[in-house]
């Protein structure tokens, strides 16, 4: 394991978001609206919702991690190896299929609401222990269902320094939003159209930065190659 701070980790994606935003841009744009605009938005909006989310996840997965191994990506390298995006598809899958079994269950039961919340939020906080699944998928270290079992362990040994950095994740994406409710209280058509674009302009830059980040603190912790720091 490398000792990185999160600060040097952010700097690192940024650097690397530089060199790489107008790949991120296009995946970005491009792959949901394809999705949304193939199904038929009026008979089955959930599903398109659903599927706008999850196909374009791998795609995202591995171009952020190949960028964080390499430096500098092409399109064509993404979409080069599709068995494993197809693997990252079926770990998407099969973690939301866990979280709806997990959620369900707990909704089954005669719990008052306050203890409902909390059984929900014990769930989802679980969940986000599978953050490094697909890196060691990508790696070819571990199959779909070890590669969970594998992100949990890694998170549990490094717990303060993956919760920070998930924080930190969080937190800027809040922050995004933060811009588009100010923009909303105030009630101003022109100041809610700046919150809108001032949202939009934020969440183009900190999620790439965010898919490169992962993989960055992945490295970092598991000890593999990454991109050169020159």
């Amino acid at each position: 394991m490398r000792e990185v701070s999160i600060s040097q980790l952010w700097g690192r994606a940024w650097d690397l978001f530089k060199v790489n935003w107008p790949l991120f841009m296009v995946l970005l744009v491009s792959l949901p609206s394809i999705i949304v605009i193939l199904i038929p938005i009026y008979l089955l909006v959930p599903i398109s919702v659903l599927l706008a989310y999850i196909l374009p996840m791998p795609v995202l997965v591995r171009a952020g991690y190949l960028v964080a191994r390499k430096g500098q990506l092409s399109s064509r390298e993404v979409f080069r190896d599709l068995s494993s995006l197809l693997r990252i598809f079926v770990y998407e899958l099969t973690l939301l299929l866990i979280l709806w079994i997990l959620l369900r269950m707990a909704h089954l039961g005669w719990w008052a609401s306050d203890i409902l919340v909390v059984a929900d939020f014990i769930i989802l906080f679980l969940s986000s222990f599978g953050w490094a699944a697909p890196y060691y998928v990508l790696s070819g270290r571990a199959g779909i269902l070890s590669a969970i079992g594998q992100s949990f362990s890694l998170t549990w040994w490094n717990f303060s320094k993956v919760f920070v950095a998930l924080l930190s994740f969080i937190g800027l994406l809040i922050l995004g939003l933060l811009l588009l409710g100010l923009g909303l209280l105030m009630e101003v058509p022109i100041l809610i159209l700046g919150g809108m674009l001032l949202c939009g302009l934020w969440l183009l830059v900190v999620l790439p930065m965010g898919f490169i980040f992962l993989p960055l603190l992945y490295l970092a912790l598991t000890g593999e190659e990454g991109a050169s720091h020159a």
